[in-house]
């Protein structure tokens, strides 16, 4: 069996609509330095990164919580610690690469689109309630 296969199929649901909602805000975001005047190769290459990230996070969470249903309620509990610990690493980690190479990745542009998914989540819930 593959992996794509062991993936639940609202995860695989739930990724696409947070990678449309990421994409969209990212080439907004782009949008908005190049208006300000702002834009340049830093600021593409620190949206591409951002949104890279932010995709992998949100998979990796989902991941866990599907892998976390599976245990017992004390090793779910412990897993999704391990798996928000990792992933905040992760996440400080790249912010912490694009602050030491300025010259390759424009800092606010890889650390905005990280919160381009919460906003996804958001709006997919008011959506639902409507």
């Amino acid at each position: 069996m593959s992996f794509l296969n062991k993936i639940d199929p609202s995860i695989k649901r739930d990724t696409r609509y947070i990678a449309m909602v990421v994409v969209l805000l990212t080439v907004l975001m782009e949008a908005v330095f190049l208006i300000i005047g702002k834009w340049d190769m830093t600021v593409l290459f620190g949206g591409l990164l951002g949104a890279a990230v932010a995709l992998l996070n949100f998979f990796l969470m989902a991941m866990t919580v599907q892998n976390s249903l599976a245990k017992e309620e004390k090793d779910a509990k412990g897993a999704m610690k391990v798996s928000h610990s990792m992933r905040m690493l992760m996440l400080v980690v790249v912010c912490a690469v694009a602050a030491l190479l300025p010259q390759a990745f424009n800092l606010a542009a890889v650390v905005i689109p990280l919160l381009f998914p919460s906003i996804g989540a958001r709006l997919h819930s008011v959506l639902m309630k409507s």
